[in-house]
């Protein structure tokens, strides 16, 4: 069913019940119910819903799917072409809202869709209740579709298909040639200052980070988000620009407008909570490609700055410090230069310079040649800059172009040996990565490495707090396993399984495959090798683990069991505990594959992780019909969400408080750490 053969339905059969209301037994008849009993309207109204609901005998959710679709093919086209949008969308909105998914049904539609919409016509005679009169139940529909006018009035070319929006390939290679050439004109550093400017009210101070969220309403009416993310990566590109520079407050508000319609027509973007949304695995894909596209576009990649150099020493805790590296420094060297330039005397919202002269000045007991080094050579972009080959949000890594490459080192360079710090929190990832990346081509396992010693890192972090961890290998009824590491609380065993995976920038691009491996190679594996622990320790009542020819005995006692998977780096949305829940669920009945022959290995990997867990639920839900929430004792957190909440520990109990602290509350946000600074302010005692 498409949009033209939709009007052609309703325009061909007019409502029927207007000729009946007068009469209370013909209508009563007409709808199907007993004419010699007295019913009230909402008797009616269900009696026609119940007709839409019979007019297809299988293929509901689909069915309704389609008319979301006609909804928003019929808002483009009323907002873009002046379109007519009655009588069209009313009857659409009453199909929508009588067809329910039914459980177990086959998704291919089958039924009479001319007899539902008749049904819908009649439905909506007798409705008071107009749902063109409530937009905002639509303003994402709404919002892509006044971008898209707004930008073909600017003389970008749209395309408008069933279903489908999008600037033309022309137009959008145009329209980012325009933004591009005006932050040129303007300067990239005075744009990056700008943005700042404009971003610093949602700086946290606590969390050191600033906190960019969508702008969601539970009843709909949120509005499209400025493209921060995206912005900032054009002006980093361009940050020199070009001489004499346009008059930024003049220029400012178009390019915003510009970069704010784009981002709204890729659509992405959510306006609603995720809480509302449902999906199964055929539609997954396309809903985390959103969600890791969002995350680019509209956010950055954050770094608490006071846990910059308390992660790379937990990270690289198996090197020594004092050794000289190839490069002739050492990583005691390193983080004596990267103290030096995170510190809170530089903490400003937004640019930064830092002099080399200045950095040995205030280190002398290093030496000259290696400051310079370090701040030139490990620290720093080349010389051309960053992001030299990315341009759309949609750009990723290949063999030709590094894509958008500015998270992965924390300086640029600027004349007379002086360096650029974007922001103090923006740039913190990019002192790791910058350090891992000087430091593996002399060490072939480092990344190996990494991820045990990060181990470690975390099981000291909780001993320092007061919390009990034990960790080791089991072998139990001929089945063998490893716990990375378990809290252990008085009403709750946490079991923690680390994975190093991050998420590559080009699944931060929304390439499906790269996507799917690097959430495999993180959640996936973590939650199914924490799962196997949960049903073996719940059989047999305890677990004895071996570590280091040590024996420890872990006993159930009747606790609870929390799984987390934590990666080293954030995932963003993916973090989110409903994005996880709902995830979890929609990959149940779920086989992933590639036609490509270079990821069939690796995509067998992701189906071993799901069997494995739909074995475990399989085991654990044994008999049951309905299951509700079967992942709510599933995480998944990163190394710096972790020491955020760790800020509150104390001791066991208090670790097991503060996870149960953010577990049952959300903003809908898919953030966090937005989460924790919510809970801290309505809650001051609590940080």
């Amino acid at each position: 069913m498409d949009l033209q053969n939709f009007r052609q339905i309703v325009d061909q059969t007019p409502a029927y019940i207007a000729a009946y209301e007068g009469d209370p037994a013909r209508l009563y008849a007409y709808v199907g119910l007993d004419c010699q009993t007295s019913y009230s309207n909402h008797a009616v109204s269900d009696a026609l819903c119940e007709r839409i609901r019979n007019a297809f005998t299988s293929g509901h959710g689909e069915a309704w799917r389609t008319c979301r679709s006609l909804a928003t093919d019929l808002i483009r086209e009323h907002v873009i072409l002046d379109a007519p949008l009655d009588p069209y969308f009313e009857v659409i909105s009453h199909l929508k809202d009588a067809l329910q998914a039914r459980p177990n049904e086959p998704s291919e539609i089958d039924g009479d869709w001319r007899a539902a919409i008749q049904a819908a016509q009649d439905h909506v005679k007798i409705s008071s209740y107009k749902t063109v009169e409530h937009r905002h139940m639509f303003a994402r529909e709404f919002a892509v579709a006044e971008a898209a006018r707004f930008l073909k009035q600017q003389g970008y070319s749209i395309r408008l298909d069933p279903g489908f929006i999008a600037l033309e390939e022309i137009a959008e290679k145009s329209l980012v040639a325009r933004m591009e050439e005006l932050i040129d004109h303007l300067g990239g550093l005075n744009v990056a200052r700008k943005i700042f400017a404009e971003i610093s009210p949602v700086f946290n101070v606590d969390l050191q980070r600033y906190h960019l969220i969508p702008h969601i309403s539970p009843m709909g009416g949120g509005q499209p988000q400025r493209p921060w993310g995206y912005l900032l990566q054009l002006a980093v590109k361009h940050i020199d620009g070009q001489k004499p520079y346009l008059d930024l407050d003049k220029h400012w508000h178009y390019l915003l407008d510009l970069v704010t319609a784009y981002a709204a027509v890729i659509d992405v973007q959510p306006y609603a909570p995720l809480a509302y949304m449902n999906f199964d695995a055929k539609h997954l894909l396309k809903f985390i490609q959103e969600q890791a596209l969002y995350d680019s576009i509209f956010r950055f990649p954050q770094l608490r700055a006071s846990d910059i150099v308390k992660l790379c020493r937990g990270a690289l805790g198996f090197l020594d410090f004092e050794k000289r590296t190839s490069g002739g420094w050492t990583i005691n060297e390193a983080f004596e230069v990267i103290n030096y330039l995170i510190d809170p005397v530089r903490d400003i919202r937004g640019p930064a310079m830092v002099a080399e002269k200045d950095v040995r000045r205030a280190l002398p007991h290093v030496s000259k040649e290696v400051v310079a080094t370090l701040l030139g050579d490990v620290l720093a972009h080349p010389t051309e800059g960053p992001n030299q080959g990315f341009s759309r949000p949609t750009d990723a890594p290949s063999d030709k172009s590094k894509g958008a490459d500015f998270y992965l080192k924390p300086l640029i360079r600027r004349p007379g040996n002086r360096y650029l710090i974007v922001d103090r929190s923006i740039c913190g990832w990019g002192y790791v990565e910058a350090l891992l990346t000087a430091l593996r081509p002399g060490d072939k396992q480092l990344d190996d490495r990494v991820g045990t010693a990060i181990e470690t890192f975390l099981k000291d972090e909780l001993s320092s707090r007061g919390v009990p961890t034990i960790s080791g290998d089991y072998d139990l009824a001929g089945e063998h396993g490893q716990c990375d590491l378990v809290a252990v609380t008085p009403q709750t065993l946490i079991f923690m399984e680390l994975k190093k995976k991050s998420l590559t920038r080009r699944a931060r691009t929304g390439v499906d495959a790269d996507l799917l491996l690097d959430l495999a190679g993180s959640l996936l594996a973590a939650q199914a090798q924490a799962g196997w622990h949960e049903l073996r320790i719940k059989n047999a009542g305890a677990l004895d683990l071996t570590s280091t020819g040590i024996q420890q005995h872990l006993s159930l006692d009747g606790r609870g069991i929390e799984k987390i998977a934590v990666g080293m780096q954030d995932f963003g949305s993916f973090q989110d505990r409903i994005m996880l829940e709902k995830f979890m669920v929609a990959t149940l009945n779920a086989n992933f594959g590639s036609p490509d022959p270079a990821y069939a290995k690796r995509f067998k990997s992701i189906n071993d992780s799901l069997q494995e867990i739909r074995d475990q639920y399989a085991a654990t839900h044994q008999g049951k019909t309905e299951v509700r929430q079967p992942f709510f004792n599933c995480w998944f957190v990163s190394i710096p969400q972790f020491l955020v909440m760790l800020d509150e520990v104390t001791d066991a109990d208090t670790f097991r408080r503060t996870l149960w602290k953010y577990r049952h509350m959300t903003t809908g946000t898919s953030d966090l750490y937005f989460e924790i600074s919510n809970m801290r302010r309505l809650n001051p005692a609590a940080g």
